[in-house]
């Protein structure tokens, strides 16, 4: 069956081999090679041949399987048979064909190689069989001379191995993703409970935050006709506004402090409290020494003077007064707009904030009387997250031009009117895009 003629290798020459060969493991393994064929001459001419053979320094270890049935119970227990040497016929005309669709589609084995060997050549047609089973060659028996085999051999050991190596690397790659799958999902837990943890701790500083602001109930008393329009940028707020009474005089205030969220919280729990104590405990009633007073504590109480700390706060500030029946307005960098008569009318706040950097020996500020006598009058403060937020057509800020524009618009209308309104525009001009600041607008109207 083997002839010694001279065959030259189908897939690699000599010098290849040999070098291959040539490779040692740490670890010496086997090979298992099956040779499924009812021939029991069969088993032994192609052992004796095989004898020798070493590929990448390890041997053969031959299974025998004599029937197509037995060739697919020993691949069972044998899943690491790395090639079969396949006889088409044996206990029936196809065992063989029958065997490969078993291994390849009922045990789902795709990795051992396969060489398909016939001694009736007519009984299945080489071009049909290679087109319709997967397999690695397909050879006459009488074809396999020494070189021949020797060649089938190496090359389905070598197909093998790399399509195991690929599969190792798989299988490497595949556990590394689940390592690092369950490494992010167990950050992803940690991350969640730190952000409940902070959810938590800010919605308790909500809470402490709302309860700091005045009820509206408490404003109504003394101002039956207002409003307030309050949009936090997240769940806590730099914006705040200041309610109080005293003396028969009503202190209304928008303060914007620096930033929002969290820092802007902070900032404001320190202008509520300067602000109760300056008014409420030191009854300083008039607005320009209130927002001095203000901006003294808040320096001291950040140690601006000897660091670098440069947070602050605007301010607008209305002190009506029921005596001289008008109102008292001062501005730290924020407007007063009123409107009488249908006409709005504009005061501009003073060109610097309280805290923050200070050059000029004392900051002073500018008082401001609006009379109101029996003239209904209607005033509005509001802090820079209305004129600059981005909305609109063209994503532009709103400015505020087009804030004049709104409240003149709507300042004939009922107050809890009017702030719906404003609602309402702010939230249509914004549209999809984020808010830029914190909100707050309050309007207040007066008549004696």
């Amino acid at each position: 069956m083997f002839a010694d003629d001279e065959d030259e290798l189908l897939f690699a020459d000599d010098d290849e081999i040999e070098n291959e060969n040539s490779e040692n493991t740490k670890e010496i393994k086997t090979w298992k090679v099956m040779i499924a064929d009812d021939e029991e001459e069969i088993h032994t001419v192609t052992k004796f041949a095989l004898s020798d053979y070493q590929y990448k320094g390890n041997k053969i270890q031959f299974i025998n399987a004599f029937t197509g049935r037995q060739a697919v119970d020993l691949l069972i227990e044998n899943p690491d048979t790395a090639l079969i040497l396949l006889d088409v016929v044996m206990e029936s005309n196809e065992a063989g064909l029958q065997a490969i669709d078993k291994i390849r589609n009922e045990l789902n084995n795709q990795f051992v190689r396969i060489v398909l060997r016939t001694g009736q050549p007519g009984q299945a047609p080489e071009e049909e069989i290679i087109l319709k089973y997967d397999i690695n060659d397909y050879k006459n028996k009488t074809e396999l001379t020494d070189k021949k085999l020797f060649t089938a051999i190496t090359t389905g050991l070598r197909s093998y191995s790399d399509i195991i190596e690929v599969e190792n690397f798989r299988q490497n790659l595949e556990q590394l993703v689940q390592d690092r799958t369950a490494e992010l999902n167990e950050q992803k837990l940690i991350l969640e409970r730190r952000n409940n943890d902070i959810m938590s701790s800010i919605n308790y500083a909500f809470r402490i935050q709302d309860a700091m602001l005045s009820d509206f109930d408490k404003i109504e008393e003394h101002l039956p006709e207002f409003f307030i329009f309050f949009q936090p940028k997240d769940i806590v707020s730099g914006d705040f506004y200041w309610f109080g009474q005293q003396d028969n005089k009503i202190i209304i205030s928008a303060i914007d402090c620096t930033g929002h969220g969290v820092p802007g919280a902070f900032m404001s729990m320190v202008g509520d409290a300067h602000l109760n104590q300056i008014i409420l405990i030191d009854e300083v009633y008039s607005t320009n020494i209130i927002a001095q007073k203000l901006h003294q504590k808040v320096r001291q109480s950040l140690k601006q003077s000897e660091s670098q700390n440069r947070d602050g706060m605007e301010l607008g500030i209305c002190v009506i007064d029921n005596e001289r029946k008008g109102v008292e307005f001062t501005g730290a960098g924020r407007p007063l707009l009123y409107a009488q008569n249908g006409e709005l009318f504009e005061i501009k706040g003073d060109r610097q904030s309280i805290g923050g950097r200070q050059e000029e020996t004392d900051r002073i500020f500018t008082k401001h009387f609006i009379p109101v006598n029996d003239i209904p009058t209607t005033f509005y403060m509001f802090s820079d997250g209305l004129p600059d937020q981005f909305g609109g057509e063209h994503a532009r800020k709103m400015m505020i031009k087009h804030v004049r524009e709104i409240i003149l618009s709507i300042c004939d209308k009922p107050l809890e009117e009017q702030g719906k309104i404003i609602n309402q525009i702010f939230n249509e001009w914004k549209g999809d895009l984020k808010q830029t600041d914190d909100v707050l607008v309050i309007g207040f109207k007066i008549c004696f």
